[in-house]
């Protein structure tokens, strides 16, 4: 039943305005909106979220579209009849279970309620003139220039495109922008310390259904699920039997390949899921540190860990960017997972396409190079280091490696050939580093560079 409290398309809209006009990041947003609302139920909350990660997914495109129809652009309109377009003009293309005269009612009534409900008039027009062609159907016109039409129908900026041509080719970066957009699967890892990842399967069939539930791709311990994107609530989740985790984070546990006994660090680790995941590969032998700045995401480590039965894993404040002379040679391995730009995982964050700027890349990779330069020395004669990151942009990968492996001649590098699980997709294995290409239904874009200091 719905609770008679809730107005999904006006949380949305609420939630959007802040991310579109104040630079808020929708995920927290929604968080502390269903916090504040405990008596909204599951079908309230998955409309909310899929209203405001729809319309930050294809902002652009609704925006071209929106222009169409309307007298003046969208982003000379009031915020709120602004954001009541979009949030309308993502259900008329890519939600049908409400009617379409339904979705233009309600969205003259948002903005009646509001302080411009002067301007219901013109809303109701310009979403009654888009539903007299098939929009779904509908494409803004070509451009002549190819990028300039990839950033409209994918709605990625620009600069990111090109950044993608002149790093991997037109054709590379149209499957990108391509698979960046399309709706994918929840990836989850079985926690091997309590559950064998067959007997999971079994369960989690058994009430779910077979038809949301399948087995991962690559990695053994890993599972996928259809239709949610919260699972806090499920018993398999409160035993701790399962977390949610994509499959290209977990091959970040592969190339570190951890072994029972060993001391292990994790730098910049929140909210933990590498962490608990190496743990699992230890078989609870030996010590993870997991190591970030802040103390709620300090926290959210605890918590997990706890859940997941980590008792080697301990949790300590610190920054990666700064040298400690404790840590001096004085760990097996050590895992970085830097700070970057995010865009292999833009499926999952969309809003980081609103917010990142293109001098944000540069600020981003020499605070890279600083935590590198500071990993580096915690790692004992012999001992593994790997640089790990969610994004596909080269200053941040693969010129970060060349100037490391330039600058720290008391490292090597190996290739990741025979220590990653096989069948991954779309990736390019390099002498020094390995790209995971996002893919149309699973994985997120990462990168993978192993070190290993000699003796």
């Amino acid at each position: 039943m719905k609770s008679p409290n809730c107005n999904e398309r006006k949380e949305a809209v609420e939630i959007l305005t802040r991310v579109f006009y104040e630079g808020a990041y929708a995920s927290p947003l929604l968080l502390a909106s269903f916090r504040a609302h405990p008596e909204w139920g599951e079908r309230e909350r998955a409309l909310i979220t899929n209203l405001v990660y729809t319309v930050l997914t294809h902002y652009l495109r609704l925006e071209a579209l929106i222009n169409r129809y309307a007298k003046i652009p969208l982003r000379r309109m009031k915020p709120r009849v602004a954001m009541v377009l979009m949030v309308s003009g993502a259900q008329l293309l890519w939600m049908d279970r409400i009617p379409p005269h339904a979705v233009v009612d309600e969205a003259v009534k948002l903005v009646l309620a509001s302080p411009q409900k002067h301007l219901s008039g013109f809303v109701n027009g310009v979403l009654r003139s888009m539903l007299r062609e098939n929009l779904r159907e509908s494409w803004p016109e070509a451009d002549e220039d190819l990028l300039a039409h990839l950033s409209v129908r994918y709605s990625l900026p620009r600069w990111i495109l090109e950044m993608w041509k002149e790093a991997y080719g037109m054709q590379m970066t149209k499957r990108l922008a391509r698979n960046l957009t399309l709706p994918r699967d929840l990836s989850l890892r079985c926690n091997t310390l309590r559950v064998d990842p067959q007997t999971l399967y079994e369960e989690l069939t058994g009430s779910l259904g077979e038809e949301r539930i399948g087995r991962g791709h690559v990695c053994e311990e890993a599972l996928t699920c259809k239709g949610s994107g919260d699972i806090s609530g499920w018993e398999a989740f409160r035993k701790g039997l399962v977390t949610v985790q994509d499959e290209s984070s977990m091959l970040a546990s592969y190339a570190l390949d951890p072994q029972p006994g060993e001391r292990v660090l994790e730098l910049c680790a929140a909210p933990g899921g590498k962490s608990t995941h190496m743990v699992q590969r230890m078989k609870n032998q030996g010590l993870v540190e997991s190591r970030d700045l802040y103390d709620h995401k300090l926290e959210q480590i605890r918590q997990n860990g706890e859940r997941l039965g980590c008792s080697i894993l301990r949790v300590q404040k610190g920054d990666a960017a700064e040298e400690n002379p404790n840590d001096r040679e004085a760990w097996d391995r050590v895992l970085l997972d830097a700070p970057c730009s995010g865009f292999g995982i833009l499926r999952n964050k969309p809003d980081l396409k609103l917010h990142r700027k293109p001098e944000d890349i540069g600020e981003l990779a020499a605070l890279q190079k600083k935590m590198l330069h500071a990993a580096s020395l915690c790692v004992r004669p012999g001992g593994v280091l790997v640089y790990s990151t969610c994004t596909l942009s080269p200053e941040e990968n693969e010129k970060n490696v060349e100037w490391f492996l330039k600058t720290h001649p008391e490292y090597g590098a190996k290739s990741l050939e025979g220590i990653l699980p096989a069948g991954f997709p779309a990736s390019q294995i390099h002498p020094t580093y390995t790209y995971i290409l996002p893919e149309k239904d699973y994985f997120d874009g990462f990168f993978l560079a192993r070190f290993y200091k000699k003796r």
